[in-house]
């Protein structure tokens, strides 16, 4: 087992078992763990008979220190981890699903800001209208990367080195999560893999491509800090992701 207390700022460790690879220590605990399969990742994929692992990633909702659960439940956020397991899906890196987020009652769109924990990876972020794409941000990122997913944009994350990829998040508790457009087009409107990348045609149009770096984005204001503790200690500083009005106090 790898001790991720440091990391995360909450006791975990990680075990590298393929079904259920996150262990809570001490006071540790979460809500609620979502297996990814392969199975599962098919309909979001260029090739849909792709091989890769049983299951490619993990999503633990709610991570909590039980002494803070109800502190953490009255500022209105929800932190989640993520663990995506490195490889190739066929041709593409090993990634999520990808969707967008949106209220419960789907009235209004929600940003996230996610901590890179371990590993390397990309994000690719894409603005898409009636199945037209009016620009894409593909953004690398490591371990201590901070990258903020604006509101409204349907986004998906890659694994491209050999590591577990593990990233925190930060949201609002009242969130939904829209995977509708990506499952219509088998994915993002770029298929990423070793090879680079190729353009998805079941989109009417791309739009623009920009390759970006997340520190050059968004800067991690304390970079000792995991986000766990930042968001326990400080929520007001997080108030723009429940808020979209609210600017981002980091630039």
């Amino acid at each position: 087992m790898v001790d991720l207390t440091l990391h995360l700022g909450i006791p975990f460790s990680w075990t590298g078992h393929l079904d259920d690879p996150l262990h809570p220590l001490i006071d540790a605990g979460y809500d609620h763990h979502v297996a990814r399969s392969l199975e599962e990742l098919r309909p979001f994929l260029e090739d849909p008979d792709a091989t890769g692992p049983q299951y490619v990633y993990h999503v633990y909702e709610g991570i909590h220190l039980k002494s803070e659960k109800e502190q953490i439940l009255r500022s209105g956020f929800g932190i989640d981890v993520t663990m995506l397991w490195p490889g190739r899906l066929t041709r593409e890196w090993s990634k999520t699903a990808g969707h967008s987020h949106t209220g419960f009652r789907r009235s209004v769109v929600f940003g996230e800001l996610v901590e890179v924990v371990n590993g390397e990876g990309i994000f690719l972020l894409q603005s898409v209208r009636n199945d037209r794409i009016s620009e894409i941000f593909v953004i690398s990122a490591m371990a201590g990367d901070w990258v903020m997913i604006p509101p409204g944009f349907e986004h998906v994350t890659l694994n491209t080195g050999e590591d577990v990829l593990a990233l925190s998040f930060v949201h609002p508790q009242d969130i939904y999560l829209d995977y509708e457009g990506m499952a219509r087009h088998r994915g993002a409107g770029l298929w990423i893999g070793p090879e680079g990348y190729r353009v998805n045609s079941s989109y009417q149009d791309t739009g623009v491509i920009r390759r970006l770096n997340a520190r050059d984005l968004i800067k991690n204001p304390a970079s000792n800090v995991p986000l766990y503790q930042l968001v326990t200690r400080h929520p007001d500083h997080f108030q723009f992701l429940i808020d979209p009005s609210r600017p981002v106090p980091w630039g």
